[in-house]
């Protein structure tokens, strides 16, 4: 009879920590982060078929029209409200 409690209660321990590690994340999820190679990089789409990408962390604007590299880090922005250089 020991042993039959005995492994009842070690099982029943498996279940209750197996329940516990396969409900952590969604009770504590982890946080996740965009660390590519795009981040801080902006897209918009311009009339016909213009692309404008801008880089926020170097202030680079590329320039794309017709799918083809019409511009290439030709433009910076270095101040807000300058022109781009």
């Amino acid at each position: 009879m020991r042993i039959d409690w005995y492994a009842k209660g070690v099982l029943t321990a498996i279940a209750v920590l197996l329940a516990v590690i396969a409900l952590r994340p969604y009770v504590h999820p982890d946080a996740v982060q965009a660390q590519g190679s795009f981040a801080g990089v902006q897209f918009a789409k311009g009339p016909n078929t213009d692309y404008y990408f801008f880089d926020s962390r170097t202030g680079d604007l590329w320039t794309y029209k017709n799918g083809l590299n019409y511009e290439t880090t030709a433009r910076r922005l270095t101040k807000f409200g300058q022109p781009l250089k």
